[in-house]
């Protein structure tokens, strides 16, 4: 296994994990549905990302495809602020079969490397309320709570046959 920034010629298996991604988070609220039929729409955001010169997409590569993806992103804050520097871990996923072979640490390993390389002073990420794994797991990494993120949806979520066209 190779843990590496992955290139455009990734995009489709990174496009397949980040729908098992979203897939596997849906049991834990609607914000994390997609429009299946937006496979262009969605393809072309996770590019436009993908070509972002402060965000990286770390992959796992295998013999049998991609393993494992993590986004991190690099941001200047405030300056006011102590910590200003922020280095943002976005999805992150392991596929089910490869999971428990330290890919996940090897993938915050690779993307906490390149943000204190981008000059980070801390790191933030988000985890599902419900899911109990990623909490241990990135406790385990070092992370505490410190806010939490909260959501109020105006609309109800759309249903599988609600994309506008």
């Amino acid at each position: 296994m190779i843990i590496r920034p992955a290139t455009r010629s990734d995009l489709h298996a990174v496009y397949l994990l980040w729908c098992e991604l979203m897939d596997s988070h849906g049991q834990y609220h609607s914000v994390f549905g997609y429009h299946r039929m937006a496979e262009v729409q969605l393809k072309q955001a996770l590019l436009n990302r993908l070509r972002e010169p402060y965000t990286r997409f770390f992959v796992a590569d295998t013999p049998e495809g991609l393993a494992g993806l993590l986004i991190a992103m690099y941001q200047l804050g405030n300056h006011g602020m102590h910590y200003k520097r922020r280095g943002y871990i976005a999805e992150t996923m392991v596929r089910p079969p490869f999971r428990r072979l330290g890919i996940g640490r090897e993938l915050f390993l690779a993307a906490r490397h390149w943000l204190l390389q981008e000059g980070a002073d801390h790191l933030e990420l988000q985890v599902a309320v419900q899911n109990e794994v990623g909490h241990r797991f990135w406790a385990a990494m070092g992370f505490a709570p410190t806010t939490y993120h909260l959501m109020l949806p105006l609309q109800p979520p759309p249903g599988p046959h609600d994309w506008p066209q």
